[in-house]
């Protein structure tokens, strides 16, 4: 007769039976490192996600420069119509619709498909995803008139605004400077390069009057194509109409550029090339508002280098204080001494009351 003893007695007066499991201190030290982990990757991936859609958004850039390229071959090198007032006019804008918060087209893609109101529309080849940056998270219902895509949430329809001193008008159009932006004449063909009314920063600018405004490529001197931006990623909050305001006299937004792309923006240049540009201040741009801060007004220069240029070749005052003197020339208070031109006042409109100071 043979005598048996069960494993699991055995193991229990082994003497170096070892007990499975961790204990509580364990869990605790392994759940601090997966913390710890997770605080020094997500930080990486979500650079990383940001990264990805800066890319996707300056793609979108150098298409839709593509596409204006070619419209530009086509129509005798005149850039497309990129009128003041937000209109809808059949064959009179280079992209219609208004299409920041809460506006009619927000979240209506099909006003960019219509080679009428859009006239970019023929060289995207119904590919109207260009118009819109990643970075901007809006969804919202569908708002045109496709049956098949009532009820759907979708994307905004569009971020890209264009350049206000870049584009073309009807001399029709052209009449109604000064006076109104919405319900302007508009008839004939767009061969007038655009008033950019806001670039004297009172919304009375006409045309190269001091500041030029660039109907076609061959118009482009200064900046040159590599520097003069074209379209740009626009904060959602002042989106309107597809054309881009700016002052070049005041340090003022009217528009406000976006900061989509860890706080920088996407812009795409008259020589196809698109980049993205990081700002210096961390205070988003406010439509219409005032500069934040010094970095803010040091932004607001930078875009300024990049917009348009004085006709007369003049250059742009240095950092200063408030101005003095009279005539065709300002002196700052400041440690900058010397007489320098005032360029933020049109030809023919210098004197002392046009000498507003600036303050950095």
């Amino acid at each position: 007769m043979f005598l048996t003893t069960s494993s699991s007695k055995a193991n229990r007066h082994a003497p170096f039976a070892r007990k499975t499991g961790f204990t509580l201190i364990e869990l605790l030290v392994v759940i601090a490192i997966i913390g710890v982990l997770a605080a020094l990757l997500l930080p990486v991936l979500s650079r990383g996600k940001q990264k990805a859609q800066q890319s996707y958004c300056l793609n979108n850039g150098r298409q839709m420069m593509t596409a204006m390229t070619t419209y530009v071959g086509d129509n005798k090198d005149y850039f497309p119509p990129n009128p003041d007032d937000g209109n809808t006019v059949p064959g009179h804008n280079w992209c219609s619709g208004n299409a920041g918060r809460g506006e009619p087209q927000e979240f209506n893609p099909d006003v960019l498909k219509d080679p009428t109101l859009s006239l970019l529309a023929p060289y995207l080849q119904g590919n109207v995803s260009v118009f819109h940056c990643p970075g901007d998270k809006r969804t919202g219902l569908y708002q045109g008139s496709n049956p098949s895509m009532m009820g759907q949430t979708i994307p905004a329809a569009r971020t890209f605004s264009m350049n206000q001193a870049v584009g073309t008008i009807c001399p029709e159009f052209d009449q109604t400077r000064y006076t109104g932006w919405a319900n302007s004449k508009h008839a004939g063909a767009p061969t007038l390069s655009v008033n950019g009314i806001c670039l004297n920063s009172r919304k009375t600018h006409h045309r190269d009057s001091p500041w030029i405004t660039y109907g076609q490529t061959a118009s482009i001197r200064a900046p040159g194509p590599a520097m003069l931006w074209v379209l740009v990623d626009e904060d959602v909050n002042g989106l309107n109409d597809a054309a881009f305001a700016f002052g070049m006299e005041l340090p003022f937004w009217f528009d406000a550029p976006g900061t989509y792309h860890n706080g920088g923006c996407g812009f795409a240049f008259a020589d196809g090339h698109s980049e993205s540009h990081r700002w210096l201040s961390t205070s988003p741009k406010k439509a219409n508002g005032s500069l934040a801060n010094p970095q803010d007004y040091q932004d607001w220069l930078w875009m300024r280098l990049h917009t348009s240029a004085n006709i007369s070749g003049e250059v742009s005052p240095p950092n200063g204080g408030p101005l003095s003197g009279s005539g065709s020339s300002f002196k700052y208070a400041s440690s900058l001494p010397q007489n320098v031109p005032d360029c933020r006042v049109g030809l023919g409109q210098r004197n002392r009351a046009g000498a507003i100071a600036w303050r950095q």
